[in-house]
């Protein structure tokens, strides 16, 4: 079966989502707050913006020791990835709470794992997340089963979208108070889960920028920004020679310089972002990008199906995801392919 995290309060949304664009036999197990779908249906390149995290193609190994249910993960394993490989690595319970812990049995798991692999020659990365890498995920269900996704290196790009640097898809994220607002949050986990962050000396435009928070965190990174809003930013990034603020309408404005990410965290209806998709990434006016979907209620979600029909015609690669800092929202973002 294929299992899918969401958040608690996107539950029905993802549900509707799988019904409309894969499959109608949907299952949550009782007391597992997973969505699960037949494993023969094929998630290459699949795009599911209410879902977290997915476990693809996850077997499913019964309660038993914490030593005989390791063997059974490394043999697993060492089935699909070679001797001598680094690996992503998770492992974690999953509660009927819909909590991700990485404690207790699930850190006595791992270890146990860790120990059989070093026999393997297999290396789990200790930190940090490598999308040209394969991905094991362990799941410890309430009853003690576990579900196991290994997927390798050439699978793991063709699920990009699905796919989270976090356990389970959920992450605290960052704390900054001196930032402008905790929009800010968005922009930093949209770049861990690319694998891709914003470097010095590139060239950010923000559209939609007041009061600051991407644009923050844009100049945190060393970057250039050029910042488009109505209203103006906080007094700091007002005064910083590195922000250029034009009073203007974001979707109006013609770029005069190269630029390297287009973000935007804007208020404004989906259609408006299907336009921003089209005139920065579609005419190819950047290399990366980072931009909001915000629903009004739940009769726009459908609409979510418009943006995937999109995203098979660009030349970037895409991830469509609701992250943790999102609310009644989906972030669209990608990078161009080199």
């Amino acid at each position: 079966m294929h299992y899918f995290h969401y958040k608690e309060s996107s539950e029905q949304a993802l549900r509707h989502e799988i019904e409309r664009d894969l499959t109608k036999e949907i299952r949550r197990d009782k007391g597992v707050p997973l969505l699960a779908i037949p494993a023969s249906i094929d998630l290459s390149d699949t795009y599911l913006g209410f879902s977290t995290a997915a476990l693809v193609d996850a077997k499913t190994i019964g309660d038993d020791t914490i030593s005989k249910q390791a063997q059974q993960i490394v043999e697993q394993l060492c089935a699909k990835i070679p001797s001598g490989s680094k690996i992503n690595f998770h492992c974690y319970s999953i509660t009927d709470t819909e909590k991700i812990i990485e404690t207790g049995r699930a850190e006595i798991l791992k270890e146990k794992i860790k120990s059989l692999l070093k026999k393997e020659r297999i290396l789990p990365l200790r930190k940090n997340f490598d999308r040209s890498l394969g991905f094991v995920q362990v799941a410890i269900t309430p009853n003690r089963s576990l579900l196991v996704s290994v997927i390798n290196c050439e699978e793991l790009n063709r699920y990009r979208s699905l796919i989270s640097p976090f356990p389970g898809g959920f992450t605290y994220g960052e704390e900054d108070k001196d930032a402008p607002s905790r929009a800010f949050r968005k922009i930093c986990e949209a770049q861990e889960i690319m694998g891709i962050s914003i470097e010095e000396n590139e060239q950010v435009i923000d559209l939609g920028a007041c009061p600051g928070g991407w644009s923050y965190v844009a100049r945190k990174r060393g970057a250039n920004v050029i910042a488009l809003d109505r209203s103006p930013l906080r007094d700091d990034l007002m005064n910083d020679p590195q922000v250029q603020f034009i009073q203007a309408d974001a979707f109006k404005y013609q770029p005069t310089v190269a630029i390297d990410w287009a973000v935007s965290d804007i208020i404004c209806a989906p259609e408006r972002i299907k336009e921003l998709i089209q005139f920065w990434v579609a005419e190819k006016r950047c290399r990366r990008f980072i931009f909001t979907i915000k629903f009004h209620g739940s009769d726009e979600y459908p609409m979510l199906s418009e943006f995937k029909a999109i995203v098979q015609t660009l030349e970037f690669s895409v991830i469509l995801k609701q992250l943790n800092a999102n609310k009644n929202e989906v972030t669209i973002m990608g990078w161009k392919q080199e």
